[in-house]
């Protein structure tokens, strides 16, 4: 009664609303219900209640959700974990990759397991996929009926424990063991004692879960839980795949006991044979055994491996399972390493070359392998020794054909010279009769391109001809600061400084040409250069001095003093050794304004590779730095002298040596108290930038005179670097 209740309300339905049903219908395919059923069976269920409800705006977004996750492919494949860590070499892998040569420059790894180091995270089929026929139904199992004519609706139901399912009005049904082709035979055939004249659809939803055990060489062995559809190459992936140590070619399916089938995974590894996989059942045992003989295939072949054996394996099945002989292989060039007896390796030479047999079948080929064997398959020498070359300013530089009788002026006709080639001068460089060496042959390319058949050499194999250019290398030097154009400028062969200021336009309004700050870098290298040869005879004197001071110490406080005199000299030697890559190159000079004053005279330089020039703005100060009570920057007077600026400094310090005191003149320039014509030191007077160092009085016990000129030393390096950066 609550059947036909159901029928009649659902045709009101229809018929109170089937205006808009008929729009609706006319934007659905004619097996609409079929596919969702078959696909998303709670989809289809909730398509039908929205149209038995007359909600035919629900109905349609259903649908339309329904297409777009279809479209998305969404639950239709299965994530994927991240790749494996690579793996270390298995003992197989080291033992056999050690006789490889370096030269074939690649290590040995066991074929095919790296297969199933990307994996993912099921490897149960997706839900989209219909089962076969053949798919027996069991407890789990989950599959919607739909029924239409005098009985219309729509029933999901699950399988029990028992076997059984559960429909209206007919009750239980037992269904455990049918195949899905019979299925819905069955279902009609109970479904007819109480209807008649209706049409039946079972779709299968859900499928159920079974549990399946892996064991044996496997990365995670124990029991899954997996889908019903779950083949044994599934279980495999689901477990890792086997270990290294692990079989490949004998992998067991065992049920109730027995072994059902056994697997060889190169089947599928190598065709993509997949013929061997079956489906699990419940309680099924995938069992890997340890791995069976081995052999290697190295070198020029196209899979390169160590390859498990099965059965009479040959040398020749054993490289066309490595993908065959590469064409860069040499034939004559076969060897194979043998364990001997457990007792000894050898080496076996085995030549292709006179038969024009493939691999596989070649007579010398045809022996057994045996379990450790490493056929080794050498590359022909890939150096091409028929050949001449041409190097530098030609059009086609490269390698050339070497034939009998090979000259010269046909390499040099192809080659091409160029315009700005050098026709005075080329060389042949050519090995000499023993091989041990090259000999350089002069040529006229003038007098060859001419016909001097004396100059047109044969030419003999590897042969390398250089043609020069008449081009010099392109100089440039940097220009910075106040001048009118600053940039890099290239030089021209002769020219001066006063031309390059000629061409930079000039100097600007704010340019204080007495700073100019000219550095050249072979003058750096020169300066890093000395400094350091420098401070490795100070250490050797360092170390001498601190050994006689500690032989000839009469007193434990005399040697304390000595070695301390030598930890000091140390710590001051490596400070000058971090000024090496400080020096800069600076060159002294002395120009002005006024170009045409000092044109061609000593300060006007001749400019090179790498030289750089900058003309810093007009400054402001004078420094006053070393042993003073306040050393700084003091404001640039004209009238002031040199003790009027360390007056300003306020004064000199207790340890001031004032007899050492030095200038460093923004030119570059420095002079002390011992120099020629500056008579009185204190009444000079500077000019702007110039700085004043006042060196610090080291020598206050009598066993530290040589800590008094190392800090001398150091103390004036150092402070003309600083005086280069600060002021300028």
């Amino acid at each position: 009664m609550h059947t036909v209740k159901h029928i009649v309300l659902f045709s009101l339905c229809l018929l109170l609303t089937a205006p808009a049903y008929t729009g609706f219908a006319q934007t659905l395919p004619n097996d609409y219900l079929q596919e969702m059923q078959r696909t998303d069976p709670l989809a289809a269920a909730a398509l039908s209640l929205a149209i038995q409800q007359g909600n035919f705006e629900a109905a349609q977004k259903t649908y339309q959700d329904f297409l777009k996750k279809q479209e998305r492919g969404q639950d239709v494949m299965p994530s994927a974990l991240p790749a494996k860590k690579p793996s270390t070499p298995s003992l197989l892998e080291r033992t056999l990759s050690a006789d490889v040569p370096p030269t074939l420059s690649t290590s040995l790894q066991q074929f095919g397991y790296d297969t199933f180091n990307q994996t993912v995270s099921t490897f149960s089929p997706s839900r989209n996929v219909p089962v076969g026929p053949g798919y027996i139904i069991g407890p789990g199992d989950q599959f919607t009926l739909t029924t239409w004519g005098t009985t219309e609706g729509i029933y999901s139901v699950r399988v029990t424990k028992e076997g059984n399912i559960t429909l209206p009005k007919v009750g239980v049904v037992p269904v455990a063991g049918l195949r899905f082709g019979k299925l819905e035979r069955t279902l009609r055939r109970h479904l007819s004692k109480y209807y008649s004249n209706f049409n039946l659809s079972v779709a299968m939803g859900e499928l159920k879960t079974i549990t399946v055990y892996v064991i044996g060489e496997v990365s995670r062995p124990g029991s899954y839980s997996v889908n019903s559809l779950t083949t044994a190459y599934g279980a495999l992936f689901a477990a890792g795949g086997p270990t290294k140590k692990g079989t490949m070619r004998s992998i067991q399916v065992l049920r109730s006991g027995r072994t059902i089938k056994t697997i060889d995974l190169y089947d599928f590894l190598l065709r993509g044979d997949r013929s061997l996989d079956m489906k699990l059942r419940h309680e099924d045992t995938v069992f890997v055994p340890l791995i069976g003989p081995v052999a290697a295939v190295a070198g020029t072949v196209f899979r390169p491996a160590i390859y498990e054996m099965k059965g009479q394996e040959t040398l020749g099945g054993l490289i066309q399972a490595a993908g065959g002989i590469l064409p860069i292989a040499i034939a004559s060039r076969l060897q194979l390493f043998r364990f001997s007896e457990n007792r000894k390796k050898v080496i076996l030479d085995i030549d292709l070359s006179k038969t024009s047999s493939p691999a596989k079948k070649a007579p010398e080929l045809r022996q057994k392998a045996r379990n450790m064997d490493l056929i080794s398959i050498l590359p022909i020498y890939d150096r091409v020794w028929e050949m001449v070359s041409v190097r530098g300013h030609v059009r086609h530089p490269g390698s050339f054909e070497w034939k009998e009788g090979l000259k010269l002026k046909d390499i040099i006709q192809k080659a091409q010279l160029l315009p700005t080639s050098d026709l005075r001068r080329g060389e042949v460089i050519r090995l000499t009769k023993d091989y041990m060496d090259r000999e350089i042959i002069p040529v006229s390319l003038e007098a060859l391109m001419n016909g001097d058949d004396k100059q047109n050499i044969v030419l003999r194999p590897q042969d390398q001809i250089r043609v020069y250019t008449r081009l010099r290398d392109v100089e440039t030097i940097a220009v910075s600061g106040e001048v009118l154009r600053p940039s890099t400028y290239e030089i021209n062969k002769g020219e001066r400084l006063s031309d390059l200021l000629g061409r930079v336009g000039g100097f600007t309004d704010e340019a204080y040409v007495y700073g100019t700050v000219f550095k050249r870098k072979n003058i750096e290298e020169s300066q890093q250069k000395n400094l350091q040869k420098f401070i490795m005879k100070l250490q050797a004197q360092v170390l001498q001095a601190g050994a006689e001071g500690t032989a000839t110490a009469i007193s434990a406080e005399e040697a304390a003093l000595a070695r301390s005199e030598l930890a000091l000299n140390q710590n001051l030697l490596n400070t000058m050794k971090t000024m090496l890559t400080q020096f800069e190159g600076r060159v002294a000079i002395n120009i002005t304004e006024d170009i045409d004053s000092w044109k061609d005279s000593k300060d006007d330089l001749l400019l090179q590779e790498g030289d750089s020039l900058h003309i810093p703005k007009r400054p402001q100060e004078i420094l006053v730095i070393g042993e003073v009570y306040s050393p700084g920057a003091q404001v640039f007077l004209p009238e002031m002298k040199v003790k009027d600026y360390i007056v300003r400094a306020g004064g000199y310090g207790k340890y001031a040596e004032k007899d050492q005191v030095f200038v460093v003149q923004a030119n570059g320039f420095a002079f002390g108290v011992d120099s020629p014509a500056i008579g009185d030191m204190d009444n000079v007077k500077l000019g702007a930038g110039d700085a004043i160092f006042i060196p610090q009085r080291v020598e206050r016990y009598a066993g530290m005179r040589f800590t008094k000129d190392v800090m001398d030393i150091l103390f004036k390096t150092a402070v003309v670097i600083a005086t280069i950066a600060v002021l300028f």
